[in-house]
């Protein structure tokens, strides 16, 4: 029964500790502070755990009695939190560690190095969500303000406590390395949020919201990269520029929504069809291009091949049932002298001559008539 007992509380100590608080619909920002403020509560709870040991084992018994009480309150932070009422969870955690750090001074001296757990607070003020510079300055100013309260009312006052000064100092470098610490997390935890982010920025700049794909701006950086290539180490590469046939005509008869769907396919089928090096991408509309680093014109040949092979074969099911869509392809292959607008305008060329010769085809660029 006993063990039975311990077992529960375990895993509710457990589940308290790591359960964090729900991101779901929650904006950047408040998701932001939830699991900052969820972390400072959790290594709050921990830490004044073991202050119950510390000052009962220095036998300073009324701080032990405190940080009892302490812990109680951490706890309650960590459920007021989970239940996003994070601002009150925040002035609840403020207080204590004010309240805390003011008791130390007085009962065991300045010197212990516990008030630099009130400037601890300042830096997590500018993540609080929705509040207004003047309100951060405000508060921010205000806990300094107590700091400074705290800091000359116990330089005029005996701690009740005389520790000794091998333990003060201890304690004091203690206090410091654990602060410096959580600013060290906390900028760590910063900068990886603000790199994420501006990866994703990036990443969303780049990339076709419907398909998926890469967008235009995204594939002219991958084709500076192969023309780079080219001229650095000779590497040929080829694109080739598909047009999907009567794509009006879907969009009339279906409706836009089966078009998207047309498009999604479309764009799926291209990335299944090529390989892991080479490149999609929505060119614009209902054309798209590909990019085949280190593939000559027979190369592109092959692949187109294999593309329109694949696109011929699949459907769109959309709400009037399923829709068979083709494509025109139009292919070029780097030559000496090119730069990228010409070989696109190359491969754009091919294409439009595979439209107006029947729709449905693949056209190289070098053989069909008037190429550039």
């Amino acid at each position: 029964m006993e063990r039975h007992v311990t077992t529960r509380l375990v895993r509710r100590v457990r589940r308290l500790l790591t359960a964090r608080p729900t991101e779901i619909g929650v904006a950047a920002p408040t998701r932001r502070f939830l699991l900052v403020l969820h972390y400072i509560l959790v290594f709050s709870l921990v830490g004044h755990a073991a202050f119950i040991v510390l000052f009962a084992w220095l036998g300073v018994v009324p701080l032990a009695v405190y940080n009892v009480a302490s812990c109680m309150v951490f706890i309650v932070g960590l459920r007021l939190n989970r239940a996003h009422r994070y601002t009150v969870a925040f002035f609840i955690a403020t207080g204590e560690v004010v309240l805390h750090s003011v008791l130390c001074a007085f009962f065991v001296g300045w010197g212990a190095g516990f008030h630099y757990f009130i400037v601890g607070i300042v830096p997590f003020v500018a993540l609080i969500p929705a509040w207004k510079t003047a309100s951060r300055f405000f508060f921010a100013g205000g806990i300094l303000a107590v700091y400074g309260i705290a800091y000359f009312t116990a330089a005029a006052t005996v701690p009740v406590f005389a520790l000794s000064d091998a333990v003060t100092t201890a304690l004091n470098y203690a206090n410091l390395v654990v602060t410096f610490g959580a600013f060290a997390v906390l900028v760590h935890y910063l900068a990886r949020t603000s790199d994420v982010a501006e990866q994703r920025i990036l990443h969303l700049s780049r990339t076709d919201a419907l398909t998926g794909v890469l967008n235009r701006r995204g594939m002219i950086e991958q084709l500076e990269q192969a023309y780079a290539g080219f001229r650095r180490h000779g590497r040929p590469f080829s694109v080739l520029l598909g047009d999907l046939d009567d794509f009006k005509q879907i969009n009339d008869r279906h409706g836009h929504n089966c078009g998207d769907l047309v498009l999604i396919g479309a764009a799926r089928t291209l990335v299944a069809s090529v390989r892991a090096d080479d490149v999609v991408s929505r060119w614009g509309g209902e054309e798209f291009l590909v990019l085949l680093p280190n593939t000559p014109a027979e190369g592109s040949e092959r692949a187109a091949n294999k593309i329109l092979a694949r696109i011929r074969k699949d459907r769109a099911e959309c709400e009037d049932g399923a829709i068979h869509a083709t494509m025109t392809l139009g292919c070029a292959t780097y030559r000496t002298g090119d730069t990228i607008d010409h070989l696109i305008a190359r491969a754009d060329a091919a294409l439009y001559y595979g439209k107006q010769t029947g729709k449905d085809t693949i056209v190289m660029s070098e053989s069909f008539p008037g190429s550039m």
